[in-house]
Order: structure tokens, then C-alpha cells, then sequence
């Protein structure tokens, strides 16, 4: 009970929601008079918009949503990101090609932060493009093993393989989940009964993630006990410039020599679980929080972006009329609503495993159940999201359909 009194004391100064806009609150896309997308409108995103207000940022910069169309131009950055995501899953379910995302153990309880890589850091001249990252965290991880010593590195091939059978659960639960969301779309279930199934198996999905955390957490703060003064300081330096590691450096050679006896799916594996090692073993709660990634999308979020980014986003949302354009708008407000709420949940279970590096005792259940209480939340808003795209693919004329199919779904195959 102390721990989580202290937790949320800290998480008021620490967690500060990085989807601060207030658009949703005061501007955005009105309702009135409606006009059809055809013709013009459907030249797509490039240049429209572009005179429109909030076209242009401060120092002379052109604004992330300065591509898209009036009235979603005032959109933060990652208000911008959210809404790539939210065109990409519109675009599948239009399509009616949905893909489930992939999970990683990257991606499996992403609650130890991450390393700041050079893609992060730098940004085109043109569009905020960013480069593809040189490195991955798989080839990070290696290099971090390369320093660890055999007891260390014997702990996180134990913990791979002990885990296996508890992952291996974890995916089929959200599978099944996945299935049963998708089922909305060429079923028609009693909403009742099957919004209260959909729950219970997420809240078990959630349950089991935070499992999964809770033993990578216990053995990482093992191997934190157990590092010496200069494997600190070098891990402290990868995380400083990781983008400063080679592919080709001799260490990551050996390693790989050295990780030969095990199948070459726990060899990334064990990679995967050093990175996170070293990005909970070399930063503060506060820290690890600040850097989450978030890579799955959420456990239900589906595809991460649209295709092409930034210009896929604008094209789509032009084929749209001012009323399917505000439908849109509106569950994007309510996404990053949502997501607030999300990064503050995520936050309280980073610093409860983060605390068990000093001896802190974790009240396993309490965290299950808060993971549960989040996966509930999740799928909840992929019904409603769900839903509400289907509204609007349904509003679509035949014009829209075979712009959209020729020019944004085709154009990806």
C-alpha cells in the first residue's frame, strides 16, 4: 500500500502526458455544411492544406500537419503519429484486408524504456522524414552481451527459455482476442454478451503480460546487483550514444559465436532481453518512463502506421467529405484522450518493477490486475474504434471506394 501511494505522488511531478493539445477541446473540424469529396478533393494530400491555419510553424517551419487538410492542422506532433496509425487501420478495414500486428519480445511488456537511437535525434530538412535507423536494439543487445559475463548472459538465456511456455500463452490469448474483434465485422453478436467475453479475454491477455514483465523485472535487478563498477559505465555509455555501436564490431562477432548452441530464434531472443537489460539496469524510473516506446501499438493497436506516413494520411483523409472527415476527427480526440490515460497507467507499472532493483517488495496480484484493468480499457477502445470506421465505410460512394482502392490500397501491394 505504501509502495503505490508513493508511486502515485511520483507520477504527478514524473508523467506528463506528451499529448497536451488542446485542439479537441476548442477547434478542429466543425459540422455544418457537408461536401461531397469527387473531383479536385480527390487529388489526395499533397500540397493541401498547406495555406490553411496552422500550415506554418514557428522559425519558419512548416508544421507536421501542415499536409493536412483544415481543421486537422493544429494537431501536435504526436497527435499527428496517432492519427498516421489511425488512417493505416481505417485504410485495412476499408480494404477489408485488416493484418494483426506481430508480437516481439521487444514488443511484449515494453515497460523498461529504451535507448534514444540516431534516427530519434536526427530529422530530414524536408518533412520530417525520418532516416532509417542504423542499428537495431537486437544488434544493441548483442554488444551489451558482450560485456556481460558468462553467469550473466547463462541468466538471460535461463530466463528465454523458462519463459517460453508463458509467452507461447500470452500470444495465443491475444490471438484470440484479435479473432473475436474482427468477428464484429462479418457478425452481428449480442453487444452485451459479447462486449463482456471480448473483456474477460483481454483482462487475462493484460494479466499475463504483466507476468511476463514482473520475471524479466526480477531477473534484470539480479543482474544490476551483480555488475561491476566498469560493465556500469559501459552500459552507461551505450545508452548515451547508441547509434555510436557497429555492426561490425569484433564484440557482437564473438557473441554470436558464443550464443551458436542456442536455436538462432532465442539467440535474438536473449539480444532482445539484454537491451532491455541494460535500459532498466542503467536508468531511473523517471527515465525508463520518459523513453517508452510503446512499439506494439498497445496490445490490440494493430498496424503502427499508414503505409506511407504523413502522405498516405493526407491523400486518405481528403477522399473523405467534410462529414466522414469529422468522424474521423472525433475519434481520433477520444484516441488521445485514451492514450493519456494509457501513459500514465504504463508509468505506475514501470516504477513498481523499476523499484524492485532496491529490494522493494512487488505486490505481484495488485500489478496483474492493474494490467488487466488496462487491457480492458485497450480493447474497448478497438471496439469503438472498430465500429465507428465501419460507419463511415459504409457512408462511402462508389467514387470514394475505387479512388481509395486504386490509389491507397493497390499502391501498397
Amino acid at each position: 500500500m505504501k509502495l503505490f501511494a508513493i508511486l502515485l505522488l511520483v507520477i504527478t511531478f514524473v508523467c506528463v502526458p506528451t499529448l497536451q493539445s488542446t485542439t479537441f477541446a476548442q477547434k478542429g473540424i466543425q459540422g455544418g455544411a457537408q461536401k461531397q469529396a469527387g473531383g479536385k478533393g480527390m487529388k489526395g494530400g499533397k500540397g493541401a492544406g498547406r495555406k490553411g491555419r496552422g500550415g506554418e510553424a514557428k522559425n519558419g517551419k512548416e508544421s507536421h500537419a501542415a499536409h493536412l487538410p483544415p481543421g486537422f492542422q493544429q494537431l501536435s506532433k504526436d497527435e499527428v503519429k496517432l492519427l498516421d496509425s489511425l488512417c493505416g487501420r481505417a485504410l485495412e478495414q476499408i480494404a477489408g484486408s485488416q493484418s494483426q500486428s506481430k508480437t516481439s519480445l521487444l514488443s511484449i511488456a515494453d515497460y523498461f524504456g529504451s535507448m534514444q537511437r540516431l534516427k530519434d535525434k536526427n530529422v530530414a530538412a524536408e518533412g520530417d522524414v525520418q532516416p532509417d535507423p542504423t542499428i537495431s536494439e537486437t544488434d544493441i543487445g548483442l554488444y551489451v552481451l558482450s560485456r556481460l559475463d558468462g553467469e550473466q548472459r547463462g541468466q538471460l538465456g535461463k530466463l528465454v527459455t523458462g519463459q517460453r511456455a508463458e509467452i507461447a500463452e500470452y500470444e495465443q490469448l491475444r490471438e484470440k482476442v484479435l479473432t473475436m474483434l474482427q468477428s464484429l465485422l462479418v457478425e452481428n453478436p449480442s453487444k452485451r454478451i459479447f462486449e463482456r467475453s471480448l473483456a474477460d479475454a483481454a483482462k487475462a491477455t493484460g494479466e499475463k503480460e504483466i507476468s511476463i514483465a514482473i520475471a524479466q523485472a526480477r531477473v534484470f535487478a539480479e543482474i544490476s546487483k551483480s555488475l561491476k563498477q566498469e560493465q556500469k559505465q559501459f552500459l552507461l555509455l551505450v545508452r548515451s550514444s547508441p547509434a555510436a555501436v557497429s555492426t561490425n564490431n569484433e564484440s557482437i562477432a564473438e557473441v554470436r559465436a558464443a550464443l551458436a548452441k542456442y536455436d538462432t530464434r532465442d539467440q535474438e531472443a536473449i539480444a532482445i532481453l539484454a537491451y532491455k537489460a541494460a535500459c532498466y539496469c542503467t536508468g531511473t524510473a523517471a527515465q525508463n518512463a520518459a523513453s517508452s516506446t510503446g512499439r506494439s501499438n498497445g496490445l490490440f493497436g494493430g498496424k503502427s502506421d499508414a503505409g506511407k506516413g504523413g502522405q498516405m494520411t493526407g491523400t486518405f483523409l481528403n477522399t473523405l467529405n467534410r462529414t466522414q472527415q469529422h468522424q474521423l476527427y472525433q475519434l481520433l480526440g477520444s484516441q488521445v484522450r485514451t492514450r493519456q490515460a494509457k501513459m500514465s497507467r504504463c508509468t505506475q507499472v514501470i516504477f513498481a518493477l523499476d523499484a524492485i532493483k532496491t529490494g522493494e517488495p512487488v505486490v505481484e496480484r495488485r500489478l496483474q490486475q492493474a494490467g488487466g484493468q488496462f487491457a480492458e480499457t485497450e480493447i474497448q477502445t478497438a471496439i469503438v474504434e472498430t465500429r465507428a470506421i465501419q460507419i463511415i465505410k459504409d457512408s462511402l460512394t462508389a467514387t470514394q471506394i475505387g479512388f481509395i482502392q486504386q490509389n491507397l490500397v493497390d499502391a501498397e501491394k
